[in-house]
C-alpha cells in the first residue's frame, strides 16, 4: 500500500534546496576612478536571502551610471592608465 502524499511531505522533501537561496547572503564594493582627474567612486551594496540578488542589481547599476560618466572600475585600468595616475599621486601604488 503506497503512502499518500501530503502537504508536509512536500514541504519537507523541497526545503532543503530552498534554505541556501533564503539563508545566502552577499556583499559586493566595486571602486572606480576617473583617469583625468583621479577622483574616485565606490559602489557598495550587501544582502541576505533574497535580497542578495537585488544587492546585484543595485551594484551593477551604480557602476553603470558611473562609467557613463567616464569611470572605470579600477581593476579595468590599461596599464598606461595606471602608470599615470601612480605618477600623479593619485592612486596607490
Amino acid at each position: 500500500m503506497k503512502r499518500p502524499i501530503t502537504p508536509s511531505i512536500i514541504y519537507f522533501s523541497f526545503l532543503p534546496s530552498f534554505l541556501p537561496i533564503i539563508s545566502g547572503c552577499s556583499s559586493h564594493r566595486v571602486t572606480l576612478v576617473q583617469p583625468q582627474d583621479g577622483a574616485t567612486a565606490q559602489c557598495s551594496a550587501s544582502g541576505v536571502g533574497f535580497g542578495s540578488a537585488f544587492a546585484e542589481g543595485f551594484i551593477g547599476e551604480c557602476i553603470r551610471q558611473y562609467e557613463r560618466r567616464g569611470y572605470i572600475q579600477i581593476d579595468q585600468l590599461t596599464p598606461a592608465q595606471r602608470a599615470d595616475l601612480e605618477r600623479r599621486g593619485l592612486l596607490p601604488k
